[in-house]
């Protein structure tokens, strides 16, 4: 995904889904990445802790954030 983590967090959101192709997941909390970094940056570090496949997929967690201003393109002003 070409969306940086500052450009998500505009958006309302504050948490990735990140899954293997093995079909295990994990939500976390994305405030420890810097705003210039881009999710599909992150992608080749996850390493699965089930399978042992390095690479995921990375997405914004619209279930924990607010969807609507994410829809809306809402820029957050914090």
């Amino acid at each position: 995904m070409q969306i940086t983590f500052g450009e998500m967090r505009e958006m309302g959101l504050r948490d990735v889904l990140v899954y293997c192709h093995c079909g295990h997941h994990i939500a976390l909390d994305a405030d420890q990445w810097p705003d210039d970094m881009r999710l599909s940056d992150l992608e080749p570090r996850f390493v699965c802790q089930g399978c042992g496949y390095r690479g995921a997929d990375v997405r914004p967690d619209f279930e924990r954030g607010d969807g609507r201003a994410a829809i809306r393109g809402h820029r957050n002003t914090r």
